[in-house]
């Protein structure tokens, strides 16, 4: 291999809001493929896709709002949407979707984003196969929300949100068309 070291200089945006997009997305394709890992597949489709939601408000807010990054610390998460949505007067009816997708997936990112270890007692009569048995588990609020079902639904909501803010805004059609962009010079190493 012919290396050589050089300087390069320049600047790059990174959107990481449609990183995250993306770490959700490759998350749910996995999760659909395989079943042994589809649990922790649907967690990360789901983190990630709060993730790509939180970082969008903050993209939109830049883009919206003079010195945002001193005002968004200061807004929860539902305030930073309910202000979203007013402002590009898009109709927010936050006890249907895509809006209350958003709303459980910030709760569920919340729950662990701040873990404990819980001590859950059931009882309850079930009907389970031998094979069912061995995966059965006592679950606590955030891992009854782990299933394809609900990763499919929040994933799709998040998507959708995040394109009808896009376009409300009139920063475009496609708010995942780029996901990185630099320029950069090389120089001679010193």
């Amino acid at each position: 291999m012919n290396e050589c070291t050089k300087h390069i200089s320049g600047e790059g945006e990174i959107i990481t809001y449609a990183w995250m997009w993306k770490n959700a997305k490759i998350s749910l394709e996995a999760a659909r493929k395989s079943e042994e890992s589809q649990f922790f597949n649907v967690m990360n489709t789901l983190v990630f896709s709060a993730f790509s939601m939180e970082a969008f408000f903050n993209h939109l807010g830049s883009q919206l709002v003079e010195e945002w990054h001193k005002k968004e610390r200061k807004l929860s998460k539902l305030k930073k949407l309910k202000f979203f949505s007013s402002k590009l007067k898009v109709e927010a009816d936050f006890s249907s979707r895509p809006f209350i997708s958003v709303i459980d997936v910030f709760k569920f990112r919340d729950l662990l984003a701040h873990g404990r270890t819980e001590v859950i007692n059931q009882s309850e009569e079930v009907n389970l196969n031998k094979d069912d048995l061995n995966r059965y588990m006592i679950e606590n609020e955030w891992m009854k929300l782990c299933n394809l079902e609900t990763a499919m639904r929040v994933f799709a909501d998040v998507e959708s949100l995040i394109y009808l803010l896009f376009k409300a805004a009139g920063m475009g059609e496609n708010p995942f068309m780029h996901f990185h962009s630099s320029i950069y010079s090389l120089h001679a190493a010193s």
